[in-house]
């Protein structure tokens, strides 16, 4: 399983590494990678050098923003299976529908709990098996 955060906040990043990491020390999770990105640039070059499974992605960002990365992920045949997962302060409902209409897959609003991810990744992981 390859993972990406995409966050312009390394406390972020931090977190979000070490929950996921928690989540995948499940048995039938073998292997885990976790690559980060401070921006949809860095995400981009990412993207082309590793096979994604899941992003973990904000809306707001320097250099290019969340909802462009999704833009550009659903646009490209090799990456259009990777799940996006929206991670964002960005929480209204209009912004939701928005971001779920361009092809994101789940949502978190900021501040997220623990659980609240766990939940979120059980729900992907589990589509992702079907």
């Amino acid at each position: 399983m390859n993972i990406l955060i995409v966050d312009d906040s390394k406390i972020v990043r931090r977190v979000l590494t070490n929950t996921i990491t928690r989540f995948f020390k499940k048995p039938e999770w073998k292997e885990l990678n976790i690559f980060t990105a401070e921006d949809g640039l860095v995400a981009m070059d990412i993207m082309g050098k590793q096979k994604i499974d899941i992003m973990l992605l904000d809306w707001n960002m320097p250099n290019m923003t969340g909802e462009e990365v999704v833009g550009a992920v659903r646009a490209n045949k090799v990456w259009n299976k990777t799940r996006i997962i929206m991670a964002t302060t960005e929480g209204s409902k209009e912004s939701v529908l928005k971001m779920i209409k361009k092809g994101a897959n789940g949502y978190m609003v900021k501040p997220f709990q623990e659980d609240a991810i766990f939940k979120t990744l059980d729900s992907i992981t589990m589509r992702m098996k079907k």
